[in-house]
């Protein structure tokens, strides 16, 4: 369905547009769409499809009125995951099933969602309620009963700001007490399910030439690192993305413009999750809510599993990546700190070849890396430590999910006979880079136990960073931050040795 509201947009310069072909289902319904390089989900079904039941609001990922829900194919099974449409590049629904408000119920017969929500109250001006609906849709599509921590993790991406949330939490929670998901899966839903699993259609590109003016001029998405290998020899002026999260909040709110993004999620393979002899391996294309579903995360690396929790929102972690966190270099992104302290290496790819470097090595300055043209961080390898090294690390942000760290910091130390034989601090959001304390390691390095004081150290580790100033926090602040964490870090792992 063509868009005229956007005819008046037309690009003067008769520039080409690389759109790629994807086939995937809407509602139930088979789909062969042209998509626009780098359009994302939520503009997909506003300008193209004219569906307006999914909010736009935010723009950004913060709000949860986009929040739509995709079912895909992986490891045998298929997910159901709410997802914010409006950071969602629609050419990654090729081969999956997009699930939007329209497809459930009708005004004269709700689906029992938004049947639990009219009768408790839980909508007012009505704008937040689609995102609320699909969220709550996901969960109970993967959850028959779920707990109210669950309900609160799911709903955390989802603002309202004028019904009250108790009224959708009471929803929520006689939703899961009384429905099953047979009551909740659609039937079309689960008739789609067998050909997800068949599905093998390959993505096609389709060239044009003028069309809405766009911030993107190509978007491809090659499936394997020979594909990948052939376009980075052929281009030069590109930008990888895997979530792509952040670049497309830049297209979105900044107007940044990109001559070619090359998506790596189609990738085979680096999706992953393995013990090797240097410790975990995560994959490129792993996201934040595989590393929350992984055993092995969970058993091996705790610490970063709790961290990931506090990370964006469930809408957000089921297309973001660790690998994308890193490669961004942002000097606070949230799991950097805890990666330095655990001594993380890189598996670094390019045409020319693989090699591998310490996370300690990749920052060079603000937003730089070790990167090479055309390289990509293929994989992360997190060294496991023993069960009675003490590993630990800290967010601080204004709200407890859906924010930015304003100090992020981790802490490992190892001891032996009464000694601390390795100690290292790492922290974000107090330089222009993630760094390693130097201080820390000096200060206690065989250092005898009895020997530690919690305050001096932590104020010799607040003097050796200089943060700046922003609207996150003032450099005063940050200060008081990263001195009170190692004091906390300390004061626990002295506690827990007298104990």
């Amino acid at each position: 369905m063509k868009d005229n509201s956007v005819d008046t947009l037309r690009d003067a310069s008769g520039r080409a547009y690389s759109h790629n072909r994807v086939s995937f289902w809407l509602n139930g319904k088979p789909m062969l769409a042209e998509i626009a390089p780098a359009q994302t989900t939520m503009d997909f079904l506003h300008h193209t499809l004219q569906l307006h039941g999914t909010k736009c609001s935010c723009n950004e990922g913060d709000c949860g009125a986009c929040t739509v829900v995709v079912a895909s194919a992986r490891e045998g099974k298929i997910f159901y995951e709410a997802v914010t449409s409006c950071l969602y590049n629609a050419a990654k629904l090729h081969g999956k099933h997009l699930i939007t408000v329209e497809g459930l119920g009708t005004p004269e017969a709700l689906h029992p969602i938004q049947q639990a929500l009219l009768e408790h109250h839980g909508t007012q001006c009505g704008y937040c309620t689609p995102g609320f609906v699909m969220s709550l849709f996901a969960l109970l599509a993967t959850h028959a009963h779920p707990t109210e921590e669950e309900i609160l993790f799911a709903l955390e991406g989802n603002l309202c700001r004028c019904t009250g949330y108790e009224s959708i939490l009471e929803a929520a929670r006689d939703l899961s007490q009384n429905h099953a998901p047979e009551q909740i899966v659609p039937s079309w839903c689960r008739a789609v399910e067998p050909e997800i699993f068949a599905f093998k259609a390959v993505m096609e590109a389709c060239e044009q030439r003028g069309g809405p003016l766009r911030h993107c001029q190509n978007y491809l998405l090659p499936r394997s690192l020979e594909e990948l290998a052939a376009i980075t020899e052929e281009r030069k002026d590109f930008t990888f993305i895997t979530g792509g999260t952040d670049i497309m909040v830049q297209m979105n709110v900044q107007r940044k413009s990109f001559p070619l993004l090359i998506d790596l999620s189609a990738i085979g393979g680096l999706d992953l999750i393995c013990f090797t002899r240097e410790g975990v391996r995560i994959g490129a294309n792993v996201t934040y809510s595989m590393l929350l579903q992984s055993g092995i995360v969970k058993t091996d690396l705790p610490v970063l599993h709790e961290l990931v929790k506090h990370i964006a929102s469930t809408q957000i972690r089921n297309f973001a990546t660790l690998a994308g966190n890193i490669a961004n270099a942002s000097p606070i992104g949230d799991t950097l700190p805890l990666l330095l302290a655990q001594d993380a290496s890189l598996e670094l790819w390019s045409a020319a070849g693989e090699r591998k470097i310490p996370l300690s090595e990749f920052y060079l300055d603000y937003r730089q890396t070790a990167l090479s043209q055309g390289e990509i961080l293929k994989a992360v390898l997190i060294p496991v430590p023993r069960r009675d090294v003490f590993v630990r690390a800290l967010k601080a942000a204004k709200r407890k999910a859906v924010d930015i760290s304003s100090v992020v910091t981790a802490v490992l130390i190892e001891t032996r006979d009464e000694k601390v034989v390795n100690a290292r601090l790492a922290a974000g959001g107090v330089a222009a880079v993630p760094k390693l304390s130097i201080k820390f390691l000096k200060a206690m390095h065989n250092m005898e136990l009895q020997g530690l004081h919690a305050a001096e150290i932590a104020d010799i580790v607040a003097a050796e960073f200089e943060p700046l100033t922003d609207v996150r926090g003032s450099r005063e602040c940050r200060s008081k931050l990263l001195r009170n964490h190692v004091f906390a870090y300390l004061t626990e792992f002295l506690d827990g040795r007298r104990g």
